[in-house]
């Protein structure tokens, strides 16, 4: 059977994107959490390859609270291609952003057609947050892809109802349950499919009165049963701890995250707040700041469309699955500044938003597209220029800050440069591998030859990698070398040394190396500095920077 053209422009798209990420992913560096995805995917292989009898799984660091379903996928990956550990890790992580793009096509067809569709597509990979988090960050970005798929699903099972196929369920299950099998917290996309029950039983009572909707209560509710099956084994296949007692630790994991005192300095306007009590406007704000303002301006008009369409037709003449959009936007921001949950680097906890509303800002450029169909000819010609030219003019903005794209910020707060020390630019030390390259750089350039020692604030998991001999990871703060810090919360002002490496963007300086061989020994010590960043090392390494078994 032959593609339609909307089939071939979205492979066509997709195809592109691919081409893309393989030409850059080997430009990431290596996150702070990375290590400990990396480890512990490796122990889930292994719980597995012996039978559950290796139980290293069980009790790593806290991980052991997480299902392991893109952990443990990636593991079995670096196995079986041929590049780096961390460069393999960038591209699963950057396959998942994908399938996030594919959830996201997928619903603007299902709301508005091929072209919302392609929209959808093309403005979530365009997202700055989404792209840049798509090669570091391998927790949320696998998360959000399976909790967009969620939603997808649970849109078809609106719009098909009250016959929906059983294969609907079926995936809507299986994205539950990969979304739940990489955290828990994905037990909250289970607002989906309620969503979807609640708003056909809500229909059926309009239409057939309280007694014919109780009577099909049970019927309709059956399917949405049998996902929420298949979403919990699904979890458990990817989750060893959870599989010990299957009834009990999943919900023993939520009540544990629900009391965890995760309280880290946040940056936020110019001063630092508690995780655990944010200013309510920390994620509107956030959103404001970090969303590109064509983005913006198109959320803006799909909600003008949305309100005016509401006006005309009434709540239940609205089609299920728009509504259900508009949930999954809306329930997040509203309840965040009532709930104010634990929440740190900027929006990295929140990027399963980031689908619903670039399907939404999608749908307001492809209304806006159709309301400049009936213009005259020179007015569409100026709108499509507009279009094209924004989009050139912010792609250009987002090679700029390659590879840092998640540290971007639309002019509302000055752009990247204007951001720094305001909000949080590069909070994950994406920057140590371009520092670190440049250190190996610096030394070679000296041509020295005896070791040199370099001490990383926060982690020198993410610097080691990269640090070729001379260079290794110092045993102590005193006697190192070289001092490699990230400007994050004034860890850059924790030692003395002269400035040899600044990594940045757009006036806005990520990452710092200072040569401290020329210091006194009385100048070689800590200095505190207000809110900097305490220095741990992961479990699982040596002071080196090298694994050490027994650790792990």
């Amino acid at each position: 059977m032959s593609a339609t053209p909307g089939r071939r422009a979205g492979l066509l798209l997709f195809a592109a994107a691919l081409a893309l990420v393989l030409l850059v992913f080997r430009d990431y560096g290596v996150t702070w959490d990375e290590h400990f995805h990396d480890t512990y995917g490796k122990a889930v292989l292994r719980h597995f390859e012996t039978g559950f009898s290796d139980r290293g799984a069980l009790t790593y660091f806290n991980l052991w609270l997480y299902g392991a379903a893109f952990d443990a996928t990636t593991a079995l990956a670096k196995r079986l291609l041929p590049f780096a550990p961390y460069d393999t890790q960038h591209l699963m992580i950057a396959l998942a952003g994908l399938a996030g793009a594919a959830a996201a096509m997928r619903m603007g067809m299902l709301l508005a057609g091929t072209r919302a569709g392609l929209l959808s597509a093309l403005v979530l990979l365009a997202l700055p947050s989404w792209w840049g988090h798509m090669f570091v960050n391998p927790k949320d970005i696998p998360f959000a892809a399976a909790m967009a798929w969620a939603l997808y699903w649970s849109m078809r099972a609106v719009k098909e109802a009250p016959d929906a196929r059983a294969a609907t369920f079926v995936w809507l299950g299986l994205s539950l349950g990969v979304s739940m099998g990489i955290r828990i917290a994905g037990a909250y996309a289970l607002v989906f499919p309620a969503f979807a029950f609640g708003w056909d039983r809500l229909r059926a009572l309009k239409s057939g009165g309280l007694a014919e909707t109780l009577r099909g209560f049970g019927r309709a509710l059956l399917p949405y049963a049998g996902a929420a099956a298949i979403a919990y084994a699904t979890m458990l296949v990817f989750w060893p701890w959870a599989l010990r007692d299957p009834l009990h630790r999943p919900f023993e994991a939520i009540a544990v995250f629900a009391a965890s005192p995760w309280d880290i300095r946040v940056l936020f306007e110019g001063a630092l707040a508690s995780s655990m009590d944010l200013p309510r406007d920390y994620l509107l704000v956030y959103l404001a700041v970090k969303l590109p303002l064509g983005v913006l301006a198109a959320l803006a008009v799909a909600t003008g469309f949305a309100v005016r369409a509401l006006a005309r037709t009434g709540l239940f003449a609205a089609r299920g699955e728009a509504l259900l959009l508009a949930f999954a936007i809306f329930l997040p921001l509203a309840t965040f500044p009532v709930l104010r949950p634990i929440t740190y680097d900027g929006i990295r906890h929140f990027l399963f938003v980031l689908p619903p509303l670039a399907v939404a800002a999608a749908l307001g450029i492809d209304a806006a597209l159709d309301a400049a169909a009936g213009a005259t000819r020179t007015i569409r010609t100026a709108f499509a220029a507009l279009l094209v030219g924004a989009f050139l003019a912010h792609l250009a903005q987002m090679a700029a800050l390659h590879p840092y794209q998640y540290a971007f910020y639309n002019a509302l707060a000055g752009g990247t440069g204007g951001a720094s020390g305001r909000f949080e630019t590069d909070y994950w030390g994406s920057a140590y591998r371009e520092a670190a390259n440049a250190l190996d750089a610096f030394v070679a350039k000296e041509g020295g030859q005896r070791p040199y020692t370099v001490f990383v604030c926060a982690e020198g998991s993410s610097a080691a990698p990269f640090l070729t001999p001379p260079l290794r990871l110092a045993e102590d703060d005193v006697s190192a070398d070289f001092y490699l810090s990230t400007t994050r919360l004034g860890c850059d002002r924790e030692y003395d040394g002269r400035t040899i490496v600044e990594v940045g963007r757009d006036g806005a300086v990520f990452a710092v190396v200072k040569d401290r061989r020329a210091l006194a020994p009385s100048e070689r010590g800590h200095r505190a500095v207000t809110g900097a960043l305490v220095a741990p090392r992961h479990p699982g390494l040596r002071k080196d920077g090298t694994r050490d078994p027994a650790l792990e």
